[in-house]
C-alpha cells in the first residue's frame, strides 16, 4: 500500500495532490504544532486581476502558533470574511466561500478548501487525520511509525521531506 502524509495547507500547491493522487492512503498530519505566520496553514497566493501574486490569509486566534493544527482556532471575525470574499470574487476567484469559511477551526476551513480541490481534480483517495493513529515519533520516525501504523509499503514524499528523509533511510530499510 502506497502512503503520502502532509500537514492540511490552505489551497494546497499542486504537489499535495499529486502525492494524494499516487497515493492509496493520505494522512493528514493535524497533530504536530502549526507552523506560525509564514506557514501555508493558514495563507496562500493567487495570480491577481493585475497578474501580481496576491496573499489571502485566514486570520487564527491569539496564541495559535503554540497550538497542535487540529487545535488552531480562526480570529474573531471582525470583517475578515467579508474582506476575503470581495478581495477573492474581485479577482474572479469563484468558490463555495461561505461553506469553506465558516467554521471556527483553521483545519476545517482547510480541509473544506482541499476537499473543493479534490472534487475539481477527480480524486478520491482515502484521508485519514494522524491523530487518529495515536503513533509518537518526530520528523523520518514519524513518518516511518505512521506508514507502518497503517501496513504501508510505500511511502510517496514530495521534495520538501527530502532533508530528514535522507537521515531516515534505514527506518525504511528494514
Amino acid at each position: 500500500m502506497k502512503v503520502s502524509i502532509s500537514q492540511p495547507e490552505h489551497f494546497p500547491y499542486l504537489g499535495f495532490f499529486e502525492k494524494m493522487s499516487h497515493s492509496d492512503l493520505f494522512i493528514i498530519l493535524d497533530d504536530v504544532q502549526f507552523s506560525g505566520p509564514r506557514s501555508f496553514q493558514n495563507r496562500n497566493r493567487f495570480l491577481n486581476s493585475q497578474g501580481k501574486m496576491q496573499w489571502f490569509t485566514v486570520p487564527v486566534a491569539a496564541g495559535a502558533y503554540h497550538e497542535m493544527i487540529r487545535d488552531v482556532m480562526v480570529a474573531e471575525d471582525y470583517g475578515w470574511r467579508k474582506k476575503l470574499k470581495r478581495t477573492l470574487e474581485c479577482n474572479g476567484l469563484n468558490c463555495d466561500f461561505d461553506k469553506i469559511y465558516q467554521h471556527e477551526k483553521l483545519i476545517r476551513v482547510n480541509m473544506e478548501s482541499i476537499a473543493l480541490c479534490r472534487e475539481a481534480l477527480g480524486i478520491s483517495v482515502p484521508m485519514i487525520y494522524s491523530s487518529e493513529l495515536n503513533v509518537s515519533g518526530r520528523k523520518a520516525e514519524r513518518i516511518y511509525n505512521l506508514c507502518k501504523a497503517v501496513g504501508a509499503d510505500t511511502y510517496v514524499s514530495g521534495m520538501g521531506a527530502f532533508s530528514y528523509m535522507e537521515e531516515a533511510k534505514d527506518l525504511f530499510t528494514d
